[in-house]
């Protein structure tokens, strides 16, 4: 491929293609991913259209596993934001805790020096 040829897919704008696929209902998106094979089809090669299927394949294998791991991550860093959380309530419930054992405390030693 030539490197105008790369530049020329490159500059694609495959948002506004995703945009519109995304629009689709599942029937729907099924349904154009398999009017778009049977209309390509006829114009290629057996050999061609492996190659151009395990193309895809292989393309959607990598989103997937861009995505998983992507999602991966963002729940990690949910699950460590949560923790500091519920750990900062806890620490919240010890001292409020602790304020009421020290305040029935003093209260006990004045009742007591009073006696």
């Amino acid at each position: 491929m030539n490197n105008n040829a790369y530049k020329d897919f490159i500059n694609q704008d495959f948002r506004g293609l995703a945009s519109w696929i995304y629009n689709f209902n599942g029937y729907e998106f099924t349904l154009v991913a398999t009017l778009i094979a049977f209309l390509i089809a006829p114009g290629m090669s057996i050999n061609e259209q492996n190659t151009l299927g395990n193309f895809f394949e292989q393309m959607g294998q990598t989103l997937l596993t861009i995505a998983a791991q992507s999602q991966t991550v963002k729940h990690k860093k949910k699950q460590i934001s949560t923790l500091s959380d519920d750990g900062i309530n806890d620490l919240r419930e010890e001292i409020h805790k602790i304020k009421q054992e020290l305040y029935q405390l003093r209260k006990d030693s004045l009742m007591n020096d009073n006696i």
